[in-house]
């Protein structure tokens, strides 16, 4: 199939069944999905942005079991480190709301503690993950160039959800109209920045936040577009909306499970074997087959350690239980690490300082 955007009506086109046949010949040589064991240090829930989706954000209230983080504690952290590494986690995912230090609050916490910036205080934590074996994986929102230069010596990999690119939901009404970091030119600047930086990267969609199927379909090609011109994402997350209590957004129409199927096997037509398809386990519980046969060839993350603090609702599923879906299908189920094989050995996608701490880890 041509994957220009002269493709966008037939690929609307196809029925379930269609995708289907034409998702089976791609992956009629490739029966594997992969996932990364992995934990997250939540690190400040201060966000410039105001989504209407958000449960992380400091503005949402929070119960005991999920409660709002100025900046984490030096005792927080040692105690995750030790149990990722009980539990032979690989990866560090390393998360926070965008521009925390644009509130006082955490800008005072960082003096306090001797950084000068943000920054300056995730390359520490990094450096601190790599001396322990353990590959960080950082998504913070929009940071400059030169931030995102310096960090990507001491990253693995990076993310950014690209979300939508839909205009209306910056618009009065919209899930993103307090959110300066979601502009649609500006993610895609940074996604675009971190190809010129040979970043090995995540992004993705955010189904059902008030974008339509024709979005949706023009983001993944803008997605692989991008990708074709600087060869960095090495996988795409679909991630559905799910309710959520203390939130502003309700949808008026949500998405069916048939409209995310659709969505992930586009998206397996549109990238084929070059980019993975990611979906979130926790959120699609009960239609793992389904997704299997729609294309999707990663699970993302699966923590030991910690919850999904995006979806606190949803547990992560056991990998044994993964595993057996993925073998009744005809997949073997791999541990991944967050910087995929080819990228290690892709030149300039990874530091000299990452690749050592990975051959130490294998």
């Amino acid at each position: 199939m041509k994957k220009s955007s002269q493709s966008l009506e037939k690929l609307k086109s196809l029925s379930l069944r269609k995708i289907r046949q034409e998702v089976n010949n791609i992956n009629k040589d490739n029966k594997t999905i992969t996932y990364s064991k992995n934990f997250t240090i939540s690190l400040s829930n201060y966000c410039r942005n105001n989504c209407g989706y958000c449960f992380y954000n400091h503005r949402v209230p929070k119960d005991n079991d999920n409660g709002i983080i100025v900046l984490i504690s030096n005792s927080d952290l040692d105690s995750l480190i030790i149990k990722a590494k009980n539990s032979d986690c690989k990866e560090a995912l390393l998360m926070s709301g965008e521009k925390p230090d644009s509130f006082e609050i955490v800008r005072n916490e960082l003096k306090k503690r001797g950084f000068n910036s943000y920054i300056e205080f995730l390359i520490e934590i990094s450096n601190n993950l790599l001396d322990n074996r353990l590959l960080p994986h950082t998504n913070i929102g929009l940071i400059d160039f030169k931030d995102l230069k310096e960090l990507k010596t001491v990253n693995a990999s990076m993310g950014l959800m690209l979300e939508s690119t839909c205009e209306k939901l910056s618009m009065q009404g919209g899930v993103h109209e307090f959110s300066p970091g979601k502009l649609p030119k500006k993610r895609i600047q940074f996604i675009q920045n971190a190809g010129k930086l040979k970043i090995p990267f995540t992004t993705g969609l955010l189904l059902g936040i008030g974008e339509d199927e024709t979005d949706r379909i023009n983001d993944l090609l803008l997605i692989y577009k991008i990708h074709k011109q600087y060869g960095h994402i090495q996988e795409i997350i679909l991630q559905n909306y799910t309710e959520k209590q203390n939130i502003k957004y309700h949808p008026i129409n949500p998405l069916s499970i048939d409209d995310i199927l659709k969505t992930i096997g586009i998206a397996k037509l549109i990238m084929g074997n070059e980019i993975a398809i990611q979906v979130p386990p926790n959120l699609l519980k009960g239609y793992e087959k389904e997704a299997i046969s729609m294309g999707i060839s990663d699970f993302g993350g699966i923590s030991p350690v910690t919850i999904d603090y995006i979806n606190p609702h949803h547990p992560w599923p056991q990998v044994e239980y993964l595993t057996k879906i993925c073998k009744k299908e005809g997949y073997e189920l791999k541990e991944r690490l967050p910087i995929y094989e080819k990228f290690i050995k892709k030149d300039g996608f990874c530091s000299e300082k990452i690749r050592s701490i990975i051959k130490k880890i294998i």
